[in-house]
């Protein structure tokens, strides 16, 4: 599972096969982060959530959930 990655001017170039396995496409957004230790860690960038978890729940689950409303004065 050691796969060398080829630089050049910046660039990281992540072998086919592994993108093949993670899943990666053109376009797709990395974030880069180094540990403590030294160590280099590429993640995945996920796309956000086309709708929300309460939007998800009314829409597939048929789930109502009460408007949340505040009885508090405001401070002042």
């Amino acid at each position: 599972m050691n796969e060398v990655l080829y630089m050049d001017k910046g660039r990281v170039t992540i072998p086919k096969a592994c993108r093949t396995r993670r899943g990666l496409e053109d376009g797709d957004t990395l974030l880069f982060l180094e540990t403590q230790s030294g160590e280099m860690v590429l993640r995945p960038v996920k796309e956000k959530p086309k709708m929300t978890l309460l939007e998800h729940l009314r829409k597939f689950k048929g789930v109502e959930l009460p408007t949340m409303t505040f009885h508090c004065p405001p401070r002042i």
